[in-house]
């Protein structure tokens, strides 16, 4: 089903910027804008669950980031470690997944790993709703709604405050 009347109302989102919205009121508006499934898709793929359409394929994406993630940490741990605890099942494999998480740890500054990663998924949610195609589907939607979410968890981020809480956590305790 296209959506060309809600897509075209979405204001433009920008990599980097300060999102226009809520996630939250992005629901909102969907809800009585997107036919159930499609509601559903976009409900899945912002709470991270599997779900129909796009949010099954969006899904399946972010375990294989996480999966790649979990590896690379334990990689860089002081003798590898055994990332399999961590690792998920997930269909299909993405050759971009993998690469892009390999880029990012080559980042040595954690805010910018963080913020390659969230490009990363950013890439590969359009990639994913082949936006390109129809700009109006509901595939094109959720991916909106996934980038929606990048952006306002970038836009919570603070180096400074994530520096404190580092240096509070390997500051010697009191004796």
């Amino acid at each position: 089903m296209a959506y060309e009347y809600f897509a075209a109302s979405l204001p433009a989102l920008r990599f980097g910027a300060t999102p226009p919205m809520e996630p939250a009121a992005l629901l909102d508006a969907a809800r009585t804008n997107l036919a159930a499934g499609d509601f559903a898709a976009l409900e899945a793929a912002l709470a991270g669950r599997d779900g129909p359409g796009f949010a099954g394929v969006w899904h399946a994406l972010d375990a294989q980031i996480r999966n790649a993630v979990a590896r690379a940490r334990a990689a860089r741990r002081s003798g590898g470690a055994d990332a399999s605890k961590w690792l998920r099942p997930h269909a299909g494999w993405s050759a971009a997944a993998e690469a892009g998480v390999a880029a990012a740890f080559q980042e040595p500054d954690p805010m910018k790993r963080h913020v390659a990663l969230a490009r990363l998924r950013w890439d590969l949610a359009g990639e994913a709703a082949r936006v390109g195609l129809d700009p109006f589907s509901a595939s094109a939607v959720c991916a909106y709604g996934v980038r929606l979410g990048i952006l306002a968890d970038l836009s919570k981020a603070d180096p400074d405050a994530g520096l404190a809480r580092l240096r509070a956590a390997v500051a010697p305790s009191p004796a």
